[in-house]
């Protein structure tokens, strides 16, 4: 492989590698999509666009565009629901509903295709606060 080709390589992979700090963002949208209960299309088609208008407005177009590389697709959105509670399972009933007191909040919703959704919110003590999370959401 030639250095010119090499430089292609590396160039086309830092294009297409996601940061850290946009997954965790992505993650964070999903979550509020799932608590408030809306489409997942909103990701892509409603907050996505309202931050890089925001971030260009306020601050420089540069953030807008670092703002971009967050994975709010309807797919990416409706994957992190649900791989959310998994991983709040393992966190949550593993390790802090042991030793806490709880309540469970579930609640049944319709998405925008007619399809019925159950959906689970836990509040429990964690660390002398009280804490809501996002336990799960099923079809």
């Amino acid at each position: 492989m030639s250095e010119q080709q090499g430089k292609a390589a590396d160039s086309f992979k830092s294009l297409m590698t996601v940061s850290d700090k946009a997954q965790i963002a992505s993650y964070q949208v999903s979550e509020l999509i799932a608590q408030n209960m809306k489409a997942h299309t909103l990701g892509e088609s409603l907050i996505l666009p309202a931050c890089q208008k925001i971030l260009s407005t306020m601050l420089e177009n540069e953030a807008a565009m670092k703002i971009s590389k967050i994975p709010l697709s309807n797919d990416t959105v409706n994957r992190r629901i649900l791989e959310m509670p998994s991983d709040i399972e393992k966190n949550v009933c593993g390790n802090k509903l042991q030793c806490s007191d709880f309540a469970l909040q579930v609640d049944e919703s319709t998405d925008i295709t007619n399809k019925a959704q159950l959906i689970a919110f836990i509040r429990f003590i964690n660390e002398n606060q009280i804490t809501n999370q996002f336990l799960f959401c099923k079809e």
